[in-house]
C-alpha cells in the first residue's frame, strides 16, 4: 500500500468515515487458510456421494451454489446440507493480521462498522482475546444495538456460530424468510448509517461468487464517496468476478483505488500505522509543556516511534492508555496524555532508547503507563492481576499519584506459582521516577 492511499484512508478513519468490507479472500491468508469455495463443494459433493446418493450428478462436485441449490430444490437444504454435509470444522482456523486489525479498528471505533460475508468467527475471535465483550450482528437491528460500544461487525449472510441454518449458500435464499427479511433490516440501517462513506473492500474476488452479488445487492444505494479495493487480481478479473461490485466502485464521482496486496497484509500495515500516528499523538500533546519545562526544542528523533511490529505497537498503546495486559485498547485517539507525552520526552532527551517494552536507560528497562490521575498502589495492582508478561526492571506511571497506604495493599507473587508469578518491577510515580532516573 503507497503512503498516499495510506494516509487517504487514515484520514477516513479520523473522520469517522471508513467502512470495511470483508468478503471470503480474507480469511484465505495464513495461518487461518480457510477453503476455497471449490473445495467446500468438493468436500460436501464427496460426502454426499459416499454417504446418501453415490450417484450423485459429477457437474455439481465444484460448484457450490449448484450443489446448494440441489437441496434447495429437495427442500433439504438446512436438514441435510447445513447440518451434516457442510465442514464446519475447516472453518474453525486460526485468525490472521487482518481479522487482528479489523478487530482493533471496531473496538476503538476507528472504522465506522464492517460488512463481513464471512462464516467464521475470526475477527470475533480476535477481539475476545483482546478482552472485549465482542458481539457480531446479523442484520441492521442488531448493528443499532451494538454501535453503542464497538463498530459493528454485520454478517449480512449469516455466521456459523449464531444461527447456522440461516447462512446463505444460494441466490434462492435471498428472496424466503427469514433471510430476506435480515438482508431488508440491514439495507435499512446502512442506508441510514452507511451513505456516503469510504469504501475498503478485502477479499472479495475470491470464487465464492454468489457472495459477490449478494454484496452487489446489500451496496446498492449506498453512493460511496470513495472504493478502496485490496486485491492481487488485475483489473479484469476483477470486474469479472464481481460486475455490480466494480460497477459501484466505478460510479459518478467514486474515488477509486486498487491495491493489488494481499488483504491480511495491507490490513496490518494500517494498523500499523495506525498506532504509529496514535503514540506520535501522545508525544505531540506533551511537546509543548515539555519544551516550557526543559527550556530546549524537541529535536525531531524525540519525536519519532520505532519500526516495531502491530503486536508490539498494540502493546504499547494498552500502556498509553493505563490498560493492563488482558484487556482491550478502546481508543482512536488518545485522551489525558500530556503529563505522559512530557516523560516520554524526558526520557528521550536524556538518551533512553526505545525497546518493545518501552525504553532502555543505564542498564535498565523502563516501561512508561499512564497514569491519568489514578492512585499508584491501583493501577500496580490492576497490572499484577493481568496474564504475564516479561517484567521491566522499572514501570514509570505519569499522571498517578502515590497515596500512601499500607505496604500489603498490593498482594505479592510467589516464586515458581504460575497464577501470581513474582514481579520484579518497581513503580514510580512522575516525581519519583524523575529523581530515580536522574532526569
Amino acid at each position: 500500500m503507497n503512503p498516499e492511499t495510506k494516509a487517504r484512508l487514515l484520514a477516513s478513519m479520523h473522520a469517522g468515515r471508513l467502512v470495511i468490507v470483508c468478503g471470503a479472500g480474507l480469511s484465505m491468508a495464513e495461518p487461518s487458510n480457510l477453503p476455497a469455495a471449490w473445495q467446500v463443494a468438493e468436500a460436501c459433493f464427496d460426502q454426499y456421494r459416499l454417504t446418501i446418493e453415490p450417484n450423485a450428478d459429477e457437474v455439481m462436485r465444484y460448484d457450490l451454489e449448484a450443489l446448494a441449490q440441489h437441496f434447495a430444490d429437495l427442500q433439504t437444504l438446512q436438514s441435510v446440507f447445513i447440518e451434516s454435509l457442510v465442514p464446519w470444522t475447516d472453518f474453525v482456523r486460526p485468525p490472521n493480521l487482518g481479522h487482528a486489525a479489523v478487530a482493533d479498528f471496531l473496538i476503538t471505533k476507528a472504522a465506522a462498522a464492517s460488512l463481513s460475508a464471512n462464516y467464521d468467527t475470526l475477527i470475533e475471535r480476535c477481539a475476545i482475546e483482546n478482552g472485549f465483550d465482542f458481539q457480531n450482528a446479523l442484520d441492521g437491528d442488531e448493528a443499532t444495538v451494538r454501535a453503542r460500544t464497538q463498530g459493528p461487525l454485520l454478517k449480512f449472510h449469516g455466521c456459523a456460530m449464531r444461527d447456522r441454518s440461516a447462512t446463505v449458500w444460494t441466490a434462492s435464499q435471498l428472496d424466503a424468510a427469514p433471510i430476506a427479511e435480515r438482508i431488508a433490516r440491514s439495507k435499512v440501517w446502512m442506508a441510514a448509517n452507511l451513505r456516503q462513506k469510504d469504501l475498503l473492500v478485502v477479499g472479495f474476488w475470491s470464487d465464492w461468487v454468489y457472495l459477490n452479488g449478494l454484496l452487489g445487492t446489500v451496496l446498492d444505494g449506498l453512493s460511496p464517496l470513495s472504493v478502496t479495493v485490496v486485491d492481487l487480481a488485475d483489473a479484469d478479473a476483477l470486474q469479472q468476478k464481481a460486475p455490480d461490485l466494480w460497477a459501484l466502485a466505478h460510479g459518478d464521482g467514486v474515488t477509486f483505488t486498487h491495491v493489488q496486496e494481499s488483504g491480511a497484509v495491507a490490513l496490518d500495515e494500517l494498523r500499523k500505522a495506525f498506532s504509529t500516528n496514535y503514540l506520535k499523538m501522545i508525544l505531540a500533546a506533551g511537546r509543548s509543556a515539555f519544551e516550557d519545562s526543559a527550556g530546549v526544542r524537541c529535536q525531531q528523533d524525540w519525536l519519532e516511534i520505532e519500526d516495531f511490529d502491530t503486536s508490539t505497537l498494540y502493546g504499547l498503546r494498552r500502556d498509553a492508555e493505563g490498560v493492563p495486559p488482558g484487556k482491550p485498547a478502546t481508543r482512536s485517539q488518545p485522551a489525558q496524555c500530556e503529563i505522559l507525552g512530557v516523560f516520554h520526552l524526558m526520557l528521550r532527551q536524556a538518551g533512553a532508547v526505545q525497546t518493545p517494552q518501552g525504553y532502555m536507560m543505564g542498564g535498565r528497562s523502563v516501561r512508561v503507563v499512564n497514569g491519568a490521575g489514578a492512585a499508584l498502589s491501583k493501577l500496580k495492582a490492576n497490572f499484577a492481576e493481568a496474564p504475564v508478561v516479561d517484567s521491566a526492571d522499572i514501570v514509570v506511571a505519569p499522571g498517578a499519584i502515590n497515596l500512601p497506604g499500607p505496604a500489603n495493599v498490593i498482594r505479592v507473587g510467589k516464586v515458581g506459582n504460575f497464577i501470581r508469578p513474582v514481579s520484579s518491577a518497581v513503580w514510580f510515580d512522575l516525581n519519583d521516577a524523575r529523581a530515580e532516573l536522574g532526569i
